[in-house]
């Protein structure tokens, strides 16, 4: 669907490569397919790669935030217990 969303931005709305909303991950690669200068398989390599990267960089930053409250979901099976156990860490916190 993002190659017919696209087109769909291009043909109705004149985006170009220029624009701010393009600049997004997928939409600039997924320009360039439309564009001719990358394949489609070369698109949808692209933004896998660079999804990969930003997910990465996004976990490093998560991870230096002291703020950030990690839940194990493999350990609180249910959305009861996990709701549980993030409204005790806020309690204990003193935001709630």
């Amino acid at each position: 669907g993002l190659v017919d969303e696209v087109r769909a931005l291009v043909d109705e709305y004149g985006v170009t490569a220029e624009d701010v909303s393009m600049q997004g991950l997928g939409y600039k690669e997924i320009l360039e397919y439309l564009n001719g200068s990358l394949t489609l398989d070369e698109a949808v390599y692209k933004i896998k790669r660079d999804t990969r990267h930003f997910a990465k960089r996004q976990l490093t930053w998560f991870k230096r935030e002291p703020e950030v409250l990690w839940v194990d979901k493999d350990k609180l099976a249910t959305q009861k217990k996990q709701l549980d156990y993030i409204l005790s860490v806020l309690n204990e916190r003193h935001i709630i």
